[in-house]
C-alpha cells in the first residue's frame, strides 16, 4: 500500500532521501498533463519589458497574454534551470532582476528541472537500474523535476544536535518550508551576485586553446563527437561505479571501498560499459543530457573557425534542459539552427519543439490552445 506525502512525512521510518524522491514524484505527476515550454533569458528579457512597459512590442505583449492563458488554464508552464537561475541573479538593476523573478514565479509555477551535474547523474542511475535490477524503477522525467528554491541542488541542515529522528522530523519541516519559496523571495534575500558560481571564462579559454592544437586530427563530425563523449566519461564513470556499489552492497552487503584497486578497476569498467552502451540509440534516449551537451561541444569543435564562448555553456545547458525534458524551446537563432542541425536534429529526436522568434512561440501556443 503507497503512503501518501503527509505520512512520508509524519514516519520516523522513511527517510529524508525518500521523503523529498516523494515530492518530486508527485510534482512530476501533476505536470505530466500540461505543456513544458522552456524559455531562455532572452524571451524571458523580452516578456519583462512589455510587463515593465519598458517595450511596447505588441507580438511580445501578445505573446505574454497568450502564456498567462495557458498557465492560468492549466494547460502549460515555463520552467526553469539553473542557467536561468544564474543569468537572473546576474542581472545588475534591482528592479529589473525583481520584475523577471516575478515572471519567472507567475509563469513556471514553481517549477525548475534539477541542475545539469545531478541530472547526470539521475540519468546514469536510472539506466543502470533500469537494466540491472527488478527494482520498480520510476519513469525517468518523474525524478527531474523539483522546485525553485532547489534549482542549484538539495541542502538540508544537519549536526543540530537533536536526536537522529528529531533531526530527521526538523529536516523534513525544513524541506517543505523551502519547497514553497518563490524566486522573488530568494532575490529578496540574496541580492544579485557579483560572481556566479558557474564561470565560464577560464574554461572557454582554455578549450579554445586546446581545440586550436588539435583542430587538424579530427577526422569528422561522428570523430569529434566520440572524442568529446570519451572525455565526458571519463567524468562520470565514477557516478556509475557508485551506483553498482550501491546496488552490491543492498544484494550482498559489502561493496568496493573508494580507492581500492577493486574500485579503480569497477570504474575504469563502468567507463568502458559507458562507451560502448552510447552506439546504441535507447542509451543516448535515456542518458540524453550527456548526448545533447556532446552535440553541441563537438559542433564548436568540428566547425574549426569558431571559439567557444562563455555564454555558450549557459545556451548549452539551456538546450540540454529543453530538448530533453520539455515540449517547446524558444531560443537565440544561432542555437536554434545547431540544434536543428541535419546531422543531430535534436529538436527531432527529443521530440520537442524549437523556435528563435516571437512569432514562432506565439504560432506554437496557438496549436495547443
Amino acid at each position: 500500500m503507497k503512503m501518501t506525502i503527509d505520512q512520508h512525512r509524519a514516519s520516523p521510518n522513511v527517510s529524508l532521501e525518500s521523503y523529498t524522491r516523494s515530492c518530486q514524484i508527485q510534482l512530476a505527476i501533476s505536470l505530466e498533463r500540461k505543456r513544458a515550454i522552456y524559455l531562455d533569458l532572452k524571451f524571458w528579457i523580452a516578456l519583462r519589458d512589455v510587463e515593465m512597459g519598458v517595450s511596447g512590442d505588441s507580438l511580445t505583449l501578445e505573446l505574454l497574454g497568450a502564456l498567462r492563458q495557458l498557465v492560468s488554464n492549466g494547460k502549460a508552464y515555463c520552467p526553469i534551470s539553473e542557467s536561468t537561475f544564474l543569468e537572473v541573479f546576474k542581472q545588475g538593476d534591482a528592479l529589473t532582476r525583481r520584475a523577471t523573478a516575478a515572471l519567472v514565479d507567475e509563469l513556471s509555477r514553481g517549477v525548475t528541472l534539477i541542475p545539469f551535474d545531478l541530472r547526470i547523474g539521475t540519468e546514469i542511475a536510472y539506466f543502470i537500474h533500469s537494466r540491472l535490477t527488478t527494482d520498480n524503477v520510476h519513469p525517468l522525467p518523474h525524478l527531474v523535476w523539483t522546485k525553485l528554491s532547489y534549482v542549484l541542488g538539495y541542502v538540508h541542515p544537519t549536526s543540530t544536535q537533536f536526536d537522529p529522528a528529531t533531526e530527521l522530523a526538523v529536516q523534513k519541516a525544513f524541506f517543505d518550508h523551502m519547497w514553497t519559496i518563490s524566486l522573488t523571495e530568494m532575490i529578496d534575500r540574496i541580492g544579485a551576485m557579483e560572481r556566479i558560481p558557474h564561470s565560464f571564462d577560464t574554461l572557454a579559454v582554455r578549450l579554445n586553446a586546446e581545440n586550436k592544437k588539435h583542430a587538424a586530427t579530427l577526422r569528422s563530425f561522428e570523430h569529434t563527437y566520440s572524442l568529446e563523449l570519451n572525455g565526458v566519461l571519463d567524468l562520470y564513470a565514477e557516478r556509475a561505479a557508485d551506483v553498482l556499489n550501491q546496488i552490491a552492497q543492498r544484494a550482498t552487503g559489502s561493496s568496493a571501498a573508494r580507492g581500492e584497486p577493486e574500485w579503480i578497476e569497477q570504474e575504469r569498467a563502468c567507463r568502458n560499459l559507458l562507451i560502448a552502451a552510447f552506439k546504441q540509440d535507447a542509451t543516448k534516449d535515456v542518458m540524453r543530457t550527456i548526448h545533447i551537451n556532446t552535440c553541441l561541444h563537438a559542433c564548436v569543435r568540428w566547425n574549426k573557425l569558431q571559439q567557444f564562448k562563455t555564454n555558450d555553456f549557459f545556451d548549452f545547458h539551456h538546450a540540454a534542459a529543453a530538448l530533453g525534458y520539455c515540449d517547446a524551446f524558444f531560443t537565440e537563432r544561432p542555437l536554434c539552427a545547431m540544434v536543428k542541425r541535419s546531422d543531430i536534429a535534436l529538436d527531432q529526436r527529443f521530440d520537442c519543439h524549437v523556435g528563435s522568434t516571437v512569432s514562432e512561440a506565439l504560432a506554437y501556443l496557438k496549436t495547443i490552445a
